[in-house]
């Protein structure tokens, strides 16, 4: 779990307390992994019947999809200059990743090469996600102003799914100066206003939702003949919300999805193995979004809330990375943890996982 480079990943399964312990310790072949790819389905159906989460019976699912950069240091097939928000002019990959909100799980992972843009194969990823969800399920796509592209709202409308997407627009300001704005019952300041419309390359119009508050006045500013008040306005294409501020606070939400992304970039060494092979560097992608989903997997038929909201390093720290003494006499292996612990609760439920 999160090994971070080919080294350690060579040292892990040549462990020689790990062959002791399992004597026919191997890595899984290709059709493991293929199962366990499948096995989402089947955890979300022991977590309803359980009475543990209602993931699996809800018919509608918040997906959260957003774009990262992951920077690299070498010459890896791939790895290219782009958009690089953290080290600028430095090389990256920019992988695709796509959340279930309820569960904390990366649905799906697209490693691309650095110079992709944020919307690039948004559709096909789309596409690829929907045929790995059960026919019933409607989705809610919640993204930035990157996803602001027509395509992938068609698609989104021609399936009969949701969407909450920022809007990126030229000549957003004034369009929004044009509109009937009323303030929002309850929150002072703010201001609210509803419209349709049609972008030059769409099929039609569809429905945008708006929140605006008024920028403070700079103290040093020069006075004007005329007051011009300036907004900090904020626009969303939607479905599903009620009202402007309904999509405006369910947009906030969110932002969880960012620390999620650090959490599988930092924690599992998502994107940070590499080799001069991009498909290979692909399937270790994939094999590090397997390596974070089990832990949300397992928190999540666990039932805890604490583990439920425990970072991968948080357990690795107060459930596997503990004192322990391992003993071997009478053809037995026994594992001896101490009696009282810090997480005394989280820990058992974590074992009962194994025990049932």
């Amino acid at each position: 779990m999160a090994i971070r480079s080919t080294y350690y990943l060579y040292a892990f399964t040549h462990d020689q307390t790990l062959c002791l312990v399992y004597e026919d310790f191997y890595l899984a072949i290709n059709s493991t992994f293929y199962r366990f790819i499948k096995i989402r389905a089947k955890i979300w159906r022991q977590a309803l019947r359980s009475g543990k989460n209602l993931v699996g019976a809800r018919s509608t699912l918040v997906i959260d999809v957003d774009s990262t950069v992951k920077t690299a240091y070498g010459s890896q097939e791939g790895v290219e200059k782009g958009y690089n928000p953290h080290k600028q002019g430095a090389a990256s990959y920019h992988p695709l990743l796509a959340f279930c909100a309820e569960t904390k799980e990366i649905l799906q992972g697209w490693l691309r090469c650095g110079t992709a843009y944020t919307s690039n194969g948004i559709v096909e990823f789309t596409k690829q996600l929907l045929a790995h969800l059960p026919n019933r399920t409607r989705i809610l796509f919640r993204g930035d102003s990157g996803f602001f592209v027509g395509n992938l709202l068609d698609l989104l409308d021609r399936e009969k799914h949701g969407y909450l997407i920022k809007v990126k627009l030229k000549g957003l300001v004034g369009l929004l100066s044009r509109q009937q704005w009323e303030p929002v019952p309850g929150q002072p300041g703010w201001e609210q206003c509803t419209f349709y419309h049609r972008c030059a390359t769409w099929s039609r119009a569809r429905l945008f939702m708006a929140v605006r508050i008024e920028k403070p006045a700079e103290p040093n500013s020069e006075p004007t003949l005329f007051e011009m008040k300036q907004y900090d306005h904020f626009c969303y294409v939607v479905t599903d919300c009620q009202n402007p501020w309904q999509a405006h606070k369910q947009y906030g939400q969110r932002a969880a999805c960012e620390t999620w992304i650090e959490e599988a970039k930092n924690q599992t060494a998502l994107a940070h193995i590499k080799t001069n092979d991009f498909l290979a560097n692909s399937a270790l992608f994939q094999s590090s979004i397997l390596a974070y989903n089990t832990l949300r997997w397992m928190a999540l038929l666990s039932g805890d809330a604490v583990l439920r909201r425990w970072e991968p390093s948080t357990l690795r720290t107060f459930i596997i990375r503990m004192a322990a003494k391992f003993t071997t006499g009478s053809r037995q292996q026994r594992l001896y943890v101490p009696k009282r612990m810090l997480y005394a609760t989280q820990w058992n439920a974590w074992v009962a996982l194994g025990e049932g």
